[in-house]
């Protein structure tokens, strides 16, 4: 008689306990939202990432442009054409418009003694009533008073001034 008692209790037990076959509705909800989140943060790092990077591009291209200039300065002085309102120097076999001894904002100025990969940057002449040139990443609006992320060189207009480098990078 134990041994039927045992084995009517043994027979309810695994009665009540049903094999499980999948996730319930709630586990799956928690794990997708889980997924959500780490996906967002993921992305804004990436996002991120990707401004600092062009940022810090822009940095290093200010930087060029500014040793450029010295150095055709340097070169112009040392020609004794550093006074001049325009004239061109030749720089390692390479005719560079100057004003006032520093590249010239057009292309065949600044843009000459700039090394920079094609397809990255896009370059211009500047839409604004100056002699400048302009390199910018994605889409520009140059000082129309938004969003923008562009590099411009504008060139002297005296022989007493240097080069004005403007950098806006609210946009990048």
């Amino acid at each position: 008689m134990k041994n039927s008692m045992s084995n009517k209790m043994k027979n309810s037990m695994t009665n009540n306990i049903r094999p499980s076959h999948g996730f319930t509705l709630i586990e799956l909800v928690v794990v997708i939202i889980i997924l959500a989140l780490l996906a967002v943060v993921a992305s804004s790092k990436f996002i991120s990432l990707r401004k600092d990077a062009i940022v810090s591009t822009m940095g290093g291209m200010e930087t060029a442009m500014q040793s450029a200039a010295t150095l055709t300065y340097s070169k112009a002085a040392i020609a004794g054409v550093e006074r001049l309102a325009t004239t061109t120097l030749n720089i390692d076999g390479v005719n560079v418009n100057l004003a006032y001894g520093y590249p010239d904002g057009t292309a065949a100025g600044i843009a000459m003694l700039m090394n920079i990969p094609e397809g990255d940057w896009q370059q211009r002449k500047s839409t604004l009533p100056i002699t400048a040139w302009v390199y910018w990443h994605g889409v520009i609006k140059e000082d129309a008073g938004v969003a923008a992320c562009y590099l411009r060189y504008r060139q002297v207009t005296s022989a007493t001034a240097r080069p004005v480098i403007d950098v806006q990078t609210s946009g990048c």
